[in-house]
């Protein structure tokens, strides 16, 4: 937990709640890259993510007032935008998916345009062979798995904080998580390992 950026934000709700409008505006720039990062892999569609995340920057400028200042500003955001991708997630009927690789919401990448500014190379094409993989195998798991393992495993969130965000118990935050990790795992070519080098390469020789 990043104690100063938590603090940061407080006073920029403060700022905002006394009626400097520089106060959000600095949060969203502070915040917009890492909730459309959160909403593009939830909603699997890169238009449907950057339209949902000013939706989303709008709840939170309507309920600014609400926030409890003693509470993390991003675990409250993170539960505005999960509630908001689930509404979308129901309510999707016809519309097809658009697949993105996980590079494109990595770090360095550009929200608009989805481009990485990492440098690229034989190292780089690897990452993102296996970046394809994973997302293959995160589109596979159940709405509900896919959310945990997103806040978990990209966003850094805790089992107790993912359980604030869900409204649901830890235990089944743990649950969710273990049982993602596994049909990743399974779904995965046998020598590779999510999100890590290929598990052969570590393999001693007999």
């Amino acid at each position: 937990m990043d104690v100063e950026q938590d603090d940061e934000d407080r006073r920029l709700v403060h700022r905002h709640l006394s009626g400097d409008v520089g106060g959000f505006e600095d949060l969203y720039r502070r915040h917009r890259e890492r909730i459309f990062a959160v909403l593009v892999r939830m909603l699997r569609n890169r238009e449907d993510a950057l339209e949902a995340t000013q939706e989303v920057f709008i709840r939170i400028h309507r309920g600014l007032d609400s926030f409890d200042p003693s509470g993390r500003f991003l675990t409250w955001a993170y539960r505005i935008a999960t509630n908001h991708a689930i509404d979308r997630i129901r309510r999707r009927k016809v519309r097809k998916e658009t697949p993105i690789v996980e590079e494109s919401v990595a770090a360095g990448s550009d929200l608009r345009t989805g481009r990485s500014s990492q440098p690229q190379g034989a190292d780089a094409m690897e990452r993102e062979e296996i970046a394809t993989a994973i997302h293959d195998a995160v589109g596979e798991l159940g709405d509900a798995h896919r959310i945990v393992f997103t806040l978990h495993c990209y966003e850094n969130l805790s089992y107790g904080e993912i359980a604030a965000v869900l409204g649901i118990p830890v235990g089944t935050v743990m649950s969710r998580l273990y049982h993602a990790r596994r049909k990743i795992r399974d779904a995965l070519p046998g020598d590779w390992d999510p999100g890590g080098p290929s598990r052969s390469r570590e393999r001693k020789p007999e």
